[in-house]
Parts: structure tokens; sequence; C-alpha cells
């Protein structure tokens, strides 16, 4: 029940900060964006990108697919609670097209994403927060998908590309797992 609850309120964070970036724009709602995972992070909630980095084994990875459905139901809780798909539609539609337009090319900057985000909680749970505060208005301002934000901008535009949304959960996951790739094969190399 713990991961469900969890796992829904940091959906909730991403979604507030979804719509928050919406309404301000620019480096405004970027770096307001930030919230949400510091939110996250010191609250101990489960978020993907969260997580995507740091799983030791294979049930863990499993889980990771839970806790992606239940950021979703977050999401879009927050969504349809603040009325934003009214409000937002329009402006959250855009993104949605950029997506589209990138098609199965949403995967590489995801990789970005996924990059930055397993950098930024890393650092924060090592009360480093300078990464986390600059990370996270980067990839914003940037426009690397992240597939728990992109959830949101997909429910105010009422337009879900579901296989565009899929490579990015792969880039993000792939995005989260470089930098622990990179230790071992810096790990291997001294050996």
């Amino acid at each position: 029940m713990n991961k469900f609850y969890y796992s829904v309120l940091a959906g909730m964070a991403i979604g507030i900060a979804g719509i928050c970036n919406l309404a301000s724009g620019g480096i405004i709602g970027a770096a307001l964006f930030a919230f949400a995972l510091s939110a996250i992070v010191c609250s101990k909630w489960i978020l993907f990108t969260g997580r995507a980095g740091f799983f030791t084994n294979a049930k863990e990875f499993l889980d990771l697919a839970l806790i992606l459905l239940y950021n979703a139901i977050g999401v879009a809780l927050a969504v349809y609670l603040s009325d934003a798909f009214v409000k937002l539609g329009e402006n959250a539609l855009r993104i949605v097209e950029i997506r589209k337009a990138a098609g199965l090319g949403v995967f590489m900057p995801s990789i970005l994403t996924g990059f930055i985000m397993t950098v930024s909680v890393k650092c924060a749970r090592e009360k480093q927060w300078i990464p986390l505060v600059l990370g996270i208005p980067t990839f914003v301002m940037c426009g690397f998908p992240h597939c728990v934000a992109d959830i949101a901008y997909y429910c105010m535009a009422k337009d879900y590309p579901w296989s565009v949304w899929l490579m990015s959960v792969a880039g993000n996951l792939v995005g989260c797992n470089l930098p622990t790739l990179l230790r071992k094969f810096e790990k291997a190399e001294n050996t």
C-alpha cells in the first residue's frame, strides 16, 4: 500500500510541476518544476525516474512498471483536479505535437533526461541539492521528454501518443542507468 500511496503522491507532484511549467513558461516554469523533485526526494516518495537508476535485482526492475502506473495515476489526478486541461490544453498540445513530430526520435533526448534525473537524485540523497535545482530546469528548458511529466501534457492536451510515450519510457530508463553503467566500465578498466 505504501508503494501505491508514495508513487501516486510523486505523480501528483510531477503533475503540479507540469501545470506550473505550462502556466508560467520559460525559465520561471522550468525552475518551479524543481519543486516536484525536491518534494519527492525530501518526502521519500517514489518516482519512476527517481528509482530507475538504482534497482538492484529483477523484482525491483519489475516493480518499476507498477511505480510508473501509479505515477501516471497521480499525474492524471493533479491535472483533472486542477482543471488544467481546460486552461492549458493549447499550451500542452504544442508540447505533444513536438513529441509526436519527433516520433521514435524521442528516445535519444529521453536518455539525457534519465541521466539528469539519476545524477540529481543521487546528489540530493547525499544532501547536495545544486544538481537537482539546476538539473531539473535544464531538461525542462531543453525540452527533453520525461515519461512521467509528459503524461501531464498528454492529459491536458487530451492526446495520447502511446508509442512515442513508450519510447520516452525506454529512453529515460536507459539514461537513468548510464551513471551505473559508466561506473561498471570504469571498474572493469581499473582491474
